[in-house]
């Protein structure tokens, strides 16, 4: 609370100020008033159309409500700010992957993993993307490493995919059970359930 009056005085005294804005933002989202995040972003980003934080937490909100056409614009925006933003780059691809568009998704997910050689999330990108054009040992190298840096369930579902596809199904099976274990609700659990013919 204190925080939020502390935003919202420095916002009154000086309204054009995107920092309290995005502050202000990043607390809706918190409270779970996504709504009134997504209204002050858009005006944050009308108003300052080359504010990278502010179409970095847009993208983030949109990508995180399911809004992937949405979230697949803001990051293209960034990008064409700032063509060696590693996040946004990885933002880009992962959703592009995920939309069915690989062969894009490639060059975005190589551009952050020469930006950010050492980060789990890039690599991770990089693998999923090998994954859906179908190159699984790629894929596989990419996951393994992702996973090894931070196991989270995403990641390891990922991997137990990729070591399926890739002709390896028992280490597939115990990659799966190890994401099970950490988080059975994601929707890539029920992807993965039905590739191992669980259902």
């Amino acid at each position: 609370v204190g925080a939020r009056k502390a935003f919202e005085a420095a916002h009154t005294a000086k309204p054009g100020l995107v920092t309290a804005e995005l502050a202000l933002a990043e607390l809706d989202t918190t409270e779970g008033k996504r709504d009134d995040a997504r209204k002050r972003l858009s005006a944050v980003v009308a108003s300052h159309p080359g504010s990278i934080p502010g179409r970095m937490l847009f993208a983030q909100l949109e990508m995180t409500d399911g809004k992937l056409a949405a979230s697949i614009e803001q990051y293209r925006k960034v990008v064409a700010l700032d063509d060696k933003n590693a996040m946004a780059l990885n933002g880009l691809a992962y959703l592009l992957a995920e939309s069915k568009q690989p062969d894009e998704a490639l060059k975005y997910a190589q551009k952050a993993k020469e930006l950010a050689p050492d980060n789990a999330a890039v690599d991770d990108t990089l693998g999923w993307t090998y994954f859906q054009k179908g190159l699984y040992s790629m894929a596989v190298t990419h996951l393994e490493s992702a996973t090894a840096r931070e196991g989270t369930a995403r990641r390891k579902y990922h991997l137990a995919m990729a070591y399926l596809k890739a002709g390896d199904p028992k280490h597939g099976r115990q990659a799966f059970d190890a994401a099970y274990k950490l988080d059975p609700n994601l929707p890539e659990a029920q992807t993965a359930r039905q590739a191992f013919g669980m259902n």
